[in-house]
Order: C-alpha cells, then sequence, then structure tokens
C-alpha cells in the first residue's frame, strides 16, 4: 500500500513539473536511463555500518541515504551525482565544512543546458522549491541557466557567501548553498532511546521514513526548443543510534572515523536529547 501511494505521489508531482514546465519549451523528450544508470545507484546503496552495539541507549542519531532504484541519474546524454566535498567556511575560517552538490556530467558532443528555474528541490513533506525562485533570490548574484561543454561538470548549484559587518558582530549572508539533507526526528517518529548506541536500523526504499528528491530540467537546445527531466530519488536507508555530526573535516575526527564511506556516503545526523554536547 505504501509502495502504491508513493509512486502515485511521485507520478502527480512529476505531472504537476511538466504542466508548471518552461514556458518557452515546445517538446519534452522522455529519455530512458542507460545501461549504467543502475551502476550509478548502487554507489549510494553499498555504505553498511559496522559497530559494537552498547547497551545504553542513543540521544543522537545519523541518517544514512540511499538512492531509490525508480531514480534516473543516467541517461546516453547525461549522468547526475551528488558528491560530498569539503569547503572552506566562510564564518569558520580554521575549518572546511562538509557540503553534497548535485553534479551534472555532459556525455556528449554538444553544449547542455539546465534552466535552474525549473529544477527542484523536493522534501519529504511533498514541498518543492526551485533552484532559481527570482521572487526569493537576488538575480544578480546567481544565474538562471547553466552551459555545461562537452564532456564536462557543473554542479547545479555553489557554495556562495559573504560576511556582513553588523556593529560588533559579523552576520553571514547566504547568496547560494548547495544542498542538504537535514531530517525531522519527530516526522520521521525518531524519539531519544528509539535505538541502543552504534545500533542500525535498515529500511527498504519503498518503507523509510524519510525521502528526499531532486528533479532537473536540461535542454541540447538553448531555446529550450526540446527539453527533459530527470529524478534523484534518496530516502533514509539506514539510521544509525550515534550522533556522527560530521560538521567539519578532523572535528571530532575519531566519530567521522566510525562514519568511513566515500564523496557517495550521504550522511546526515539528528540530536533528539536534552542537551547537544556537539553544538559548537
Amino acid at each position: 500500500m505504501m509502495m502504491k501511494q508513493s509512486c502515485i505521489k511521485l507520478l502527480m508531482l512529476f505531472m504537476a513539473m511538466v504542466m508548471s514546465a518552461p514556458s518557452h519549451a515546445k517538446k519534452l523528450v522522455f529519455l530512458a536511463p542507460d545501461n549504467n544508470n543502475q551502476k550509478v545507484i548502487k554507489r549510494y546503496n553499498r555504505y553498511k555500518h559496522r559497530h559494537r552495539v552498547s547497551p545504553y541507549r542513543s540521544q543522537g542519531y545519523t541518517a544514512i541515504f540511499g538512492v531509490r532504484s525508480n531514480s534516473v541519474m543516467s541517461t546516453d546524454e547525461v549522468e547526475v551525482n551528488v558528491i560530498k566535498k569539503w569547503v572552506q567556511d566562510v564564518a569558520v575560517t580554521d575549518q572546511d565544512n562538509r557540503l553534497f552538490f548535485v553534479e551534472i556530467k555532459n556525455k556528449t558532443r554538444d553544449t547542455i543546458y539546465i534552466d535552474k528555474g525549473y529544477c527542484f528541490r523536493i522534501y519529504n513533506n511533498g514541498k518543492r522549491y526551485r533552484y532559481f525562485d527570482p521572487n526569493t533570490v537576488e538575480t544578480d548574484e546567481i544565474q538562471r541557466f547553466i552551459a555545461i561543454p562537452p564532456h564536462s561538470k557543473r554542479y547545479l548549484s555553489d557554495y556562495k557567501a559573504v560576511l556582513i559587518n553588523k556593529g560588533k558582530y559579523k552576520e553571514v549572508k547566504i547568496i547560494d548553498y548547495p544542498e542538504e539533507f537535514d531530517w525531522n526526528a519527530r516526522s520521521a517518529g525518531v524519539y531519544k532511546g528509539y535505538l541502543h548506541q552504534y545500533e542500525v536500523r535498515s529500511f527498504s526504499e519503498d518503507h523509510s521514513p524519510y525521502y528526499r528528491s531532486f528533479l532537473i530540467s536540461y535542454s541540447k537546445d538553448r531555446d529550450f526548443s526540446e527539453y527533459s527531466y530527470l529524478i534523484i530519488n534518496f530516502y533514509m536507508r539506514q539510521l544509525i543510534g550515534s550522533f556522527f555530526p560530521e560538521l567539519y573535516e578532523g572535528y571530532l575526527g575519531s566519530d567521522f572515523d566510525r562514519i568511513g564511506g566515500d564523496k557517495y556516503t550521504i550522511t546526515s545526523s539528528e540530536w533528539v536529547g536534552e542537551h547537544d554536547p556537539f553544538k559548537r
């Protein structure tokens, strides 16, 4: 039943995207995943956390996200990955911040164009947000269209931030931001003592407490006379009874080492106890 409801919601969402497609677009071209698609998906589903379980109950949890098999991440024209990368933080200059980026690879001999006005972040509650919305972003700071040359890669969004003087203090102004996988413990049914420390709870792609999707619009025509969509569907694949913040490289290094993985290991931590001991 849950699987059917999920498929229906996905279909309705996709139809809504088609109905709200670029006004200048003339033809939607459905591209089937290529033979490499499942290989790309498996990159995100191979991590398995192993650690001796403690008799004590955990107050913090770390989610490991996987990718659902119905995702289209690779076609004959493009390949999309969400990768983990360390970037110097504008505010905490002595540390590198862990960020996630949607990386789009052009596999063709022609330039491919991305319309960020019709690329969406889709959250667990069904809400969707455009990567470029003239009502909410500073249009002189962020470009709506991205041109990807043949056999090249580009990020769908980047990390752009500046420090603004506010009297005695400085405030971080985010101009453009990459991806985040924050999840809400309450909506996921996770509470203090839900698991033992280092205990692992696994979920299937059709029965998971948390989902997160990306929908990307692109074209080989500058005027978008023909366009296509790619969709990546993440789900909470594992939940670990331990808090691995992974906020800064080298910070709480021993905990980070327990997570391991690679640049395709997508994680996010949530503290559900009374006090967050790792808060900086």
